[in-house]
């Protein structure tokens, strides 16, 4: 799903839902958004999303996110799919299309948006291209997982970092001050993929990362900074990527990305996600799937087979897979250079 880094505000105006009655989205200030741009009803082979949609819809209420469905078709229309499917949302009706065409004025040009998500302060944050309506909702709650969303500020904790030898604590609000920062978090050092793919990549590509306006790479992993220092070390990450460790997993609780892996014998470690902060506030953050499901992926997909969706905005950084890879960063900031308002993001890298 891409991200909003401009956070535009979306349009107001009752539209009537399948009852007739008027809804304003201002009405729903408080939880997030999902408007669902349903242009026309299901096709062959998409009964089954709008099933799942259905019958997990308990999983977004229960981050705080509402659905509505937003269509050209009249209330009656709406009312019967809704009877159909037994969908426990409201369909709006925009039968006129001018509030579509309004929502549409706050996203770039080249996308048509099937998925987009308003924050609880009525700005449009994310949005996705029509792809699968069901991997783009599952991508979605990964994001909705997290404590903190963009435009937030990153919570206070202590990282360590290694310093002549020594490990010193770190203010997260201090190291993200006044510099733009790419942090991208996995699950631990000297893991399979983490270690031939995620943190190569931003070894590789830190120069032309960092000729875009970027102050600093961190690479964060719960684990103690003298593994953190020794596996940099491996990777050659002088100069171009700084190590941070999070042992006690303090900040990434905070952040609401702890993921339980004893199952693995590796305790508490990060969900991967990646993120883009501007003085200490969240400007894009894109969260990977959880271990179980990411593994999957991987056992399906090489990593070096898994590509990164582009477009002329810009890249998914939101995708069904974990995102922390180098190429969507660096395309992201490159879109960013170029139009500061608003662009999208991608990665797909695979998982350990």
């Amino acid at each position: 799903m891409f991200s909003n880094q401009g956070s535009s505000p979306v349009p107001t105006g009752g539209l009537p839902n399948q009852q007739g009655v008027l809804t304003d989205l201002s009405s729903y200030r408080g939880p997030h958004v999902l408007l669902l741009r349903t242009d026309h009803f299901p096709v062959a082979g998409v009964s089954d999303d709008w099933r799942w949609l259905r019958d997990h819809y308990p999983e977004f209420t229960s981050r705080n996110t509402l659905i509505i469905g937003l269509n050209g078709h009249h209330a009656a229309t709406n009312r019967r799919f809704i009877e159909q499917y037994q969908l426990p949302f409201d369909m709006v009706s925009d039968p006129g299309g001018s509030f579509t065409a309004n929502l549409d004025r706050s996203l770039p040009p080249v996308v048509s948006a099937g998925l987009c998500l308003v924050n609880p302060t009525g700005q449009l944050v994310k949005w996705s291209s029509r792809g699968q309506l069901r991997d783009e909702m599952k991508a979605l709650l990964g994001y909705l997982d997290a404590r903190f969303a963009i435009g937030d500020p990153v919570p206070s904790a202590k990282v360590y970092q290694l310093i002549s030898d020594t490990a010193q604590a770190v203010d997260v609000k201090a190291l993200f001050s006044q510099r733009r920062i790419v942090l991208f978090a996995v699950p631990g050092a000297y893991t399979p993929a983490c270690s031939a793919e995620h943190l190569p990549g931003y070894v590789r590509q830190a120069d032309q990362i960092r000729d875009r306006g970027i102050d600093d790479i961190i690479c964060l992993a719960v684990n103690d900074p003298f593994v953190m220092q020794a596996w940099g070390r491996s990777q050659n990450v002088e100069g171009r990527v700084s190590m941070v460790a999070d042992g006690d997993g303090e900040f990434t609780r905070a952040m609401g990305m702890a993921e339980d892996l004893r199952f693995l014998g590796l305790n508490l470690r990060s969900r991967r996600y990646a993120m883009i902060v501007n003085d200490g506030v969240i400007k894009e953050f894109n969260v990977g799937r959880r271990y179980a499901q990411a593994a999957l992926v991987c056992r399906q997909i090489p990593a070096q087979g898994l590509v990164c969706y582009s477009s002329p905005a810009g890249i998914r950084l939101f995708s069904p897979s974990p995102c922390s890879s180098a190429e969507p960063i660096l395309r992201i900031v490159a879109s960013a250079k170029e139009c500061p308002c608003r662009h999208s993001d991608t990665g797909n890298p695979s998982p350990d």
